[in-house]
């Protein structure tokens, strides 16, 4: 495997998250012990998090495609390090003003770091690859949060003094981050792939982001795949998902595994890209379905609440009526947990495969990950949000999660249109150089141009728009 391959560079990526992102997801709930024994507090969010965090999806598209993706992982590796650090003096001095102050830097390098990620993840690996890597990518990063969450649930007793010495572990580890970012290559045309084609980057400033980002709303495509963005995340906070025991985590992550089947399917040219791309919503579909019609049964079902005292605490009737739910549909209650694993996994996935399909251009790649990032924030905040302003007693109103459904469901019909007008390939997005330095484009069907780097425009993405270097 080539240094300068799409690879390597991926490789390299990956190396980083697994020092940052999922070293912290891990211990994170173990070395603050916030996470209750019968709830899961990061699957959800509240909505000061969801804004932060949509608003550092938009703020990372200019930073992307200005300073470039080794800049922006430095930066999160900083503030990871900040981040294990004021833990550390959490626990020496016992005061919380660093840990919130560098929480918050951490919240939005991470977010930074994750519209870089999932920006490479478009624009590098070759189409029959892409969808198979971006399955790898979110297991990571699923997985990390769900272990961490395990360990958390399981040593809820864990002394102060072994959380010190964990949270120190935490930052020696962490701290090693950056050695894998210094050694990525800079995006602009060192990265080449095995057939000679160098992935050349676009010369941009700080306005042509600000127009360009903001073109994306009356982007035909964009405005089909919003509501998508938003419904799911939407729904799911709706749903106010709790996870009663470890057998839950493992069904929740069970379902997420089978986005590599989906990313199997989606990459093995059975079929052309569209075909393959409308069975892979259908099975989307039918998955969510079946998802949301467990949930749906399992809140219209009337249970036996005899005991129930309604002078009771909120938080306390609630708990009450997990555990006569769990204790009389069990297992319906564990079925519900694989089956809304496979269907969000399912979901997005396939929202970065369809985006991926337009185009292979990494500083529009990170335009679009930036807004899907965004409104996907945004729908898990409100989401999470609106049950909790319509609760009565023990009780969560059933209406927003309907209402949410209905949302998601129609927010399929936008994403069939846009599937069923990608192209077959969009491979000529990417400039061609080999030896001689001749270009050759596919979509002039192999003539030969003299130019030693042309870069094609996104047909898909501007229509009249042609860039030279």
């Amino acid at each position: 495997m080539r240094y300068n391959s799409p690879a390597t560079q991926l490789a390299l990526v990956a190396t980083t998250l697994l020092l940052t992102t999922a070293i912290r997801r891990l211990l994170n709930n173990h070395l603050l012990q916030i996470t209750p024994p019968n709830t899961n507090l990061t699957y959800t969010q509240n909505l000061t998090t969801g804004i932060l965090t949509s608003l550092s999806s938009i703020i990372a598209i200019p930073l992307t495609n200005l300073a470039g993706p080794r800049p922006i992982f430095l930066f999160y590796t900083l503030t990871n390090t900040l981040y294990a650090a004021s833990i550390i003096i959490f626990y020496q001095y016992n005061t919380h003003i660093y840990y919130k102050i560098a929480n918050i830097l951490n919240i939005m390098g991470s977010e930074f770091a994750r519209v870089v990620t999932f920006g490479l993840v478009l624009a590098y690996p070759a189409e029959k690859w892409k969808a198979r890597t971006l399955a790898g990518f979110l297991i990571l990063e699923y997985f990390s949060i769900t272990v961490g969450d395990i360990i958390a649930i399981r040593n809820t007793e864990t002394p102060e003094s072994e959380r010190f010495h964990a949270a120190i572990s935490f930052l020696c580890i962490t701290s090693l981050a950056p050695l894998p970012v210094l050694a990525m290559r800079p995006s602009s045309s060192s990265v080449v792939r095995s057939n000679g084609v160098h992935l050349v980057t676009r010369k941009t400033t700080a306005w042509r982001e600000v127009t360009q980002t903001l073109r994306i709303f009356i982007n035909r495509y964009m405005l089909l795949l919003l509501p998508y963005m938003f419904s799911y995340p939407f729904l799911f906070g709706c749903t106010n998902v709790w996870f009663p025991s470890i057998l839950a985590f493992v069904l929740y992550d069970v379902g997420k595994l089978f986005i590599i089947v989906l990313g199997q399917m989606l990459d093995v040219q059975w079929a052309g890209r569209r075909t393959r791309g409308l069975l892979g919503l259908s099975i989307l579909v039918v998955f969510f379905c079946v998802s949301i019609g467990i949930s749906a049964a399992l809140r219209i079902l009337k249970y036996n609440l005899t005991g129930l005292d309604p002078l009771w605490p909120q938080d306390i009737q609630a708990q009450f009526i997990m555990d006569a739910v769990l204790s009389q549909q069990y297992n319906a209650l564990m079925c519900s947990y694989f089956f809304a694993g496979t269907a969000s996994s399912f979901i997005e996935l396939f929202g970065y495969w369809v985006m991926g399909t337009l185009t292979n251009d990494l500083k529009a790649s990170a335009r679009f990950v930036g807004i899907y990032h965004c409104f996907m924030a945004l729908g898990g905040a409100l989401g999470f949000w609106l049950p909790h302003i319509t609760r009565r007693g023990g009780f969560t109103s059933n209406v927003p999660m309907f209402v949410a459904s209905g949302l998601t469901m129609v927010s399929f019909i936008g994403v069939g249109l846009v599937v069923g007008r990608i192209a077959e390939t969009n491979d000529w997005t990417l400039a061609r150089i080999n030896e001689r330095a001749t270009v050759y484009l596919e979509d002039t069907g192999g003539e030969v141009c003299l130019d030693p780097v042309v870069i094609v425009p996104d047909v898909k993405y501007h229509q009249n728009e042609s860039h030279q270097s």
